[in-house]
């Protein structure tokens, strides 16, 4: 029996463990199913009633019961652990946005807010303690690196996608309703304006309807309209906007309609200064987020800011944190491809560590060079090329222009993802961090020898001058070979010279692109603001609301202009790279550029 002991007896143990994990998967979507179930019977009278929503995520849960029981002969693939989680976590979500939604049909008693939150924390608890414990699993799970597990864990993903992701993607397209498809924004200030625009149905015809095509997304038309800019004015809504306005009083504004001439389909007109689904005035979401974003104000200030201005009535930090999601829902590269605006190709990127307790996170930062727009802000717990790639990858579908080049510091992991993600790209490293690092090899230097300050000073003069005056690759090692200083011999300084030698490619970039820059000062001053918020809260401890509040930053500071003493005061960035702003202020700029549509099919 002890000779049997050995890898035969391990690989039984974890073909059994890992298929206890499989039926951890199966009770994940028991309790999915029962969330669902629960959350049916709370709103609805019988099935007929349901959403089709519903029935899809139902549908999906029971297929992909199926497709494990047919599939567990593979339970030590790593592949199908990670796929079936990846999904899993998707389905959870959507069942916590319909807990969140869903609203009771008439005769149906809604529960109170604290008791809906209650239930929803106590069936979706174990939920997320199950998928953390498969995580782990995962984590865990050695990796053969041969051939057949390779294509093993290929031909598994594979075959999930297309029998269950895919399938279940292509139902809820349909099914989902995408908010405010069938609303268009169109540039009005304030509610003064807005109240002279609205009763004079001739200027409203020449101001708005006739213009409707220069602003319009498209989206809500039934899929046979071929001819979807001509609209027809048909009276207003059944029912008036309700607003709270600053005053802390609501409001009611009319809301006029218009009808596409070519399928029929009614359309609501929104001014700007009246955001999408939302019950507040848009100038008082705006001033909360401008606070927290760029100037370090937590979510609970933010609430006594409100209530001591007097803006709104505002009684919840959920209210704020729905305005986070709402701000960061779009990845800003999504955000500004749609407001027309195209990249000059040429970026800065840096990864900024983020000192968290017990926890290695980082944060991706893209910064166009010739506008200061922020093109990429991502969230991740990994630095190795893997991840980097991943996350450049995300961030190239979602651009429609080509990246020449980039400037970034020393990082191999980085610059090796950059290559394989970015065809045919110009990399230039930063001199202001190798000047740095030369500057910490002469404090050790001058330990070593007693050398005086002024020795240092002109040694480090001296490497300076050879980084900022060298042309190219080969101007660059001809002036370091006529460094005849003696003191350029010891190890500690010539290690510095060796590594501006080897890398002398990079570090001459920037003379032979335009925009490759010296520096990455820009996405540097951008990593500041994260580090100091990081620096208030402590930690972001939640990956999808730390995502979100990465994007909902990065997008105020696309579109805030700079305070007055800036180089660029009163412009923003988004107006640098020459965007439309329809002289709006900065928030109800991004309304009209359908900031809040939270559609695929919108331009």
């Amino acid at each position: 029996m002890v000779a049997m002991v050995g890898p035969h007896f391990t690989l039984f143990r974890l073909e059994d463990s890992m298929a206890s994990e499989l039926d951890n998967v199966l009770r994940c979507l028991t309790m999915l199913e029962k969330a669902l179930d629960r959350l049916g019977r709370l709103n609805y009278f019988d099935r007929k009633q349901y959403p089709a929503v519903f029935l899809a995520v139902e549908d999906a849960l029971n297929k992909t019961r199926i497709w494990i029981k047919e599939n567990r002969i593979y339970c030590s693939l790593k592949a199908l652990y990670q796929s079936l989680s990846d999904f899993i976590k998707i389905l959870t979500d959507l069942v916590g946005q319909l807990w969140n939604t869903c609203k009771p049909k008439s005769g149906k008693k809604e529960l109170n807010k604290s008791r809906k939150n209650l239930e929803k924390r106590s069936l979706f608890k174990s939920i997320n303690r199950m998928l953390l414990n498969i995580d782990k699993s995962i984590s865990t799970l050695l990796c053969v690196d041969s051939t057949i597990s390779i294509e093993l864990d290929k031909g598994i993903s594979i075959s999930f996608n297309d029998t269950i992701v895919n399938v279940f993607y292509d139902k809820i397209r349909h099914v989902v309703s995408q908010r405010g498809e069938k609303t268009y924004i169109f540039p009005c200030k304030n509610k003064e304006e807005y109240s002279i625009l609205i009763k004079d149905r001739h200027r409203f015809l020449a101001d708005v309807v006739c213009k409707l095509c220069d602003y319009s997304h498209f989206t809500g038309h039934k899929p046979s309209c071929k001819n979807p800019d001509k609209y027809t004015l048909c009276g207003f809504r059944k029912n008036p906007r309700k607003t709270m306005m600053k005053t802390g009083e609501q409001e009611l504004f009319e809301i006029r309609m218009v009808r596409c001439e070519d399928c029929g389909q009614r359309f609501s007109l929104l001014p700007s200064f009246l955001p999408r689904e939302k019950n507040f005035d848009i100038d008082i979401i705006a001033n909360v987020c401008r606070n927290m974003f760029l100037f370090q104000l937590s979510t609970q200030g933010a609430l006594e800011n409100l209530t001591l201005m007097g803006e709104g009535r505002v009684k919840s930090k959920q209210t704020i944190f729905n305005w986070i999601r709402w701000m960061g829902t779009h990845h800003p590269a999504t955000l500004l491809i749609r407001a027309g605006v195209e990249g000059s190709g040429y970026l800065q990127e840096d990864e900024g560590f983020e000192k968290e307790p017990n926890l290695r996170t980082y944060s991706v930062v893209m910064v166009d060079t010739e506008n200061l727009l922020v093109w990429n802000a991502d969230y991740v717990d990994h630095v190795d090329e893997a991840t980097l790639c991943s996350s450049f990858q995300k961030f190239l579908e979602r651009i429609n222009f080509r990246i020449l080049g980039i400037t970034k510091d020393k990082w191999k992991p980085s610059t090796d993802a950059l290559k394989k993600v970015f065809y045919k790209i110009y990399i230039g490293y930063c001199h202001r961090h190798c000047l740095k690092k030369f500057s910490e090899a002469l404090d050790e230097y001058q330990k070593q020898t007693k050398c005086s300050q002024q020795t240092k000073s002109i040694l480090y003069k001296k490497f300076k001058d050879v980084l900022k005056k060298s042309t190219s690759k080969i101007n660059l090692e001809a002036r370091i070979m006529y460094l005849d200083d003696e003191a350029f011999l010891n190890p500690i300084l010539k290690a510095r010279l060796d590594e501006l030698r080897e890398n002398a490619t990079y570090y001459t970039s920037n003379k032979q692109r335009k925009g490759i820059t010296e520096t990455t000062s820009l996405v540097d001053n951008y990593l500041k603001m994260v580090k100091r918020k990081l620096r208030q809260v402590e930690s972001f401890r939640d990956k999808e609301w730390t995502t979100l509040f990465f994007r909902a930053q990065a997008n105020t500071r696309n579109f805030v202009p700079f305070n007055s003493g800036a180089k660029n005061a009163g412009k923003s960035p988004f107006m640098l790279a020459g965007g439309q702003t329809y002289d709006l202020p900065w928030i109800q700029v991004m309304n009209m550029h359908n900031a809040f549509l939270f559609s695929e099919s919108a331009l």
